[in-house]
């Protein structure tokens, strides 16, 4: 059984990849003014929204796991997990955004092309969060790597 380290480097991806793939659904749901692809799109976010929660659940006990180990940067673990914590809420709260919507617009009520629009510029600004937080865990054990980016 995989500790709390693993499953955190094992989660951690999915928030970073997913959000990026919702990007890309909902241009092109914007884009062509499709309520199914924009409604697969929430319901996306809904379940990286679900994910994100084990994700950062999973973050204090796998920097306990890791501190003190060789090539263990622990200056890099409170930055990490200060903006680890500001990503998981706005995903939450885009998550939530969703959640709500596919409520509200269940069954054939079509989604205006404006929620569309926002829910993509909330979903950007959660992706490039998600980005920045990697960048930030990957700063912890990868610093070599990390330096140039």
């Amino acid at each position: 059984m995989p500790n709390s380290a693993h499953l955190h480097l094992i989660l951690n991806h999915f928030p970073v990849i997913g959000t990026m793939m919702v990007v890309l659904i909902l241009i092109y749901a914007v884009f062509i003014n499709n309520d199914k692809i924009k409604k697969l799109g929430m319901f996306l976010l809904v379940l990286i929204g679900l994910i994100t929660i084990p994700v950062f659940m999973t973050g204090d006990k796998a920097a306990s796991i890791i501190k003190g180990n060789d090539g263990v940067l622990e200056e890099h673990i409170e930055p990490h997990e200060d903006f680890a914590k500001l990503s998981m809420i706005a995903m939450e709260v885009t998550a939530g955004i969703s959640l709500i919507a596919l409520v509200l617009f269940r069954k054939e009520k079509a989604v205006p092309v404006w929620f569309g629009l926002v829910l993509l510029m909330l979903i950007i600004g959660v992706n490039i969060m998600m980005v920045y937080t990697g960048h930030l865990g990957g700063r912890i054990s990868h610093d070599a790597i990390m330096k140039h980016f």
